[in-house]
């Protein structure tokens, strides 16, 4: 009976001593993963896969993306008071309007501001070959103006279906963004430009926004907003990665 005793003890301590190790196994396999995965979340746009982004992982950071493509009489202006704050933003250009203005694109790049592309002409939609083409297309009007090493890497898809966008987008290698807040800022004043902001801003988002006159009255003061919150304003790019 002792005996029978002491093999069951024996018994239970391997047991235990195995359920021990499977533990310690899996506990380190759980931690690995973990700092894997937060390490890659890090280095990734704050997207779901196979979605476009509307929010950034930079919580201290508001992005101001700038479509620009009709209406742009105000850029100047707009340029001026970035430049005036030391502030950098995204503008994404369509590739018909890089044809109409180079030297105005030259001038936004100069400045340090990011060069997206809203694709060649952002009115039009449809399917995969028509938009992977489209987006080639502005890609190439860019390149032909800024050179190789200005190659945006942000597609700002707009009006078109997101899902056809962001594939082709992601064949190009680039990141397909939309907007957390658009601005509208071709219906009202300035004044309504800014109240569109005001208690609807916070950190990580990406603000819409089309360089019209009465959005470059607007800007000083959104900036002065933002500042106000203790964010920074800055680039989708800033905004998107941590």
């Amino acid at each position: 009976m002792r005996a029978e005793i002491e093999s069951g003890g024996k018994l239970m301590r391997r047991r235990n001593l195995k359920v021990a190790l499977v533990n310690t196994v899996l506990a380190a396999i759980i931690l690995g993963l973990y700092f894997a995965l937060s390490l890659s979340h890090r280095a990734q746009p704050a997207s779901v896969s196979g979605f476009p982004i509307y929010h950034g992982n930079n919580r201290q950071c508001v992005a101001i993306e700038c479509a620009v493509t009709w209406d742009a009489a105000a850029l100047d202006e707009i340029l001026a008071v970035l430049e005036e704050r030391g502030v950098r933003i995204t503008f994404a250009v369509s590739g018909e309007w890089v044809e109409r203005s180079p030297a105005m694109l030259k001038k936004i790049a100069a400045q340090g501001h990011e060069i997206a592309t809203m694709g060649y002409a952002p009115s039009k939609d449809g399917g995969m070959d028509f938009v992977l083409k489209d987006i080639q297309k502005s890609l190439d009007c860019i390149e032909s103006v800024l050179g190789a090493e200005a190659a945006p890497t942000v597609y700002y898809c707009g009006s078109r279906a997101s899902g056809v966008s962001n594939r082709a987008a992601g064949r190009l290698g680039l990141t397909t963004v939309l907007c957390t807040l658009d601005l509208v800022c071709t219906k009202g004043s300035a004044e309504d430009i800014f109240k569109r902001t005001e208690g609807n801003t916070n950190g990580g988002d990406i603000l819409l926004a089309e360089p019209t006159a009465a959005f470059s009255k607007a800007l000083p003061y959104i900036l002065d907003y933002i500042s106000g919150k203790g964010l920074t304003t800055g680039s989708v790019s800033g905004t998107i990665y941590d």
